[in-house]
């Protein structure tokens, strides 16, 4: 339903530099929403059962009240449906909000996002959202808030054992991220070849491949791409895909 909006948001907030200032997702003013608050607080009056605060998690990212949709999640764990998918969404969630707060009141974030993710990985270790996330921690985190590039290399390789393309798009970004240009362009360079379904440029292929990943990841695909000059044809049709596929849980300003 929400395309593993959390994971892959947090993710693609660490692929572009969660040390880099802000980051440009998309954001609402949903304080000023009188429609969305009404129609909050009914929610919020109901019962706290499971289906009820899935309908709020729903209906708070839409409008990107993430401070909601952590406090749902929460509730959720509380009451027993902690699985490794409900997890890695809710450390997503505690990801955007990095984003959003100053980086003195980010850090309890930091942790929980940490936390919760290592959580996932614990119940499901071949959860690929789980990988790839505790890949881009790993690397992008500064050492004091448990960065280490070797646990970042062993989560890339566990991704790579699974999905090969994505493993070396994550063996790559570690490499980047330790300055290693060369290298990181050689393995940005092996996943694209692996990729054959994106040329030529196939509509409905590429819902295949992108239906249950990453609303970002054909984004991340077209940018990298570009970056390192890998196959400009291969690019247009990932960032074509996701203008396609756009629509309001998207993350990314359309613009």
């Amino acid at each position: 339903m929400l395309r593993l909006l959390f994971v892959h948001l947090i993710y693609f907030s660490i692929w572009v530099g969660i040390t880099r200032g802000k980051t440009p997702f998309a954001t609402y003013e949903f304080s000023k929403d009188q429609a969305y608050l009404d129609t909050l607080a009914i929610l919020q009056n109901n019962d706290d059962s499971r289906d009820n605060l899935f309908t709020i998690i729903k209906w708070s990212t839409r409008h990107k009240d993430f401070k909601t949709v952590i406090a749902s999640f929460n509730k959720l764990v509380e009451a027993g449906y902690g699985t490794a998918n409900l997890h890695n969404k809710l450390a997503g969630a505690y990801g955007i909000r990095i984003d959003e707060l100053s980086k003195i009141k980010a850090l309890h974030n930091v942790n929980s996002m940490k936390t919760n993710f290592i959580k996932a990985y614990q119940l499901d270790s071949l959860n690929l959202p789980t990988l790839e996330a505790l890949a881009g921690i790993y690397t992008k985190l500064p050492r004091f808030l448990g960065g280490d590039f070797e646990k970042a290399n062993k989560y890339a390789q566990l991704l790579f054992e699974i999905i090969p393309a994505e493993g070396l798009l994550a063996k790559g970004f570690v490499l980047e991220s330790e300055g290693y240009r060369d290298e990181a362009t050689d393995k940005y360079q092996r996943a694209f070849e692996k990729l054959t379904f994106l040329n030529p440029c196939n509509v409905q292929k590429n819902e295949v491949y992108f239906k249950n990943k990453s609303k970002n990841l054909s984004y991340q695909i077209a940018s990298l791409g570009l970056k390192f000059n890998l196959d400009t044809s291969k690019s247009i049709c990932a960032l074509e895909y996701y203008l396609d596929s756009f629509d309001a849980y998207s993350n990314l300003p359309k613009e």
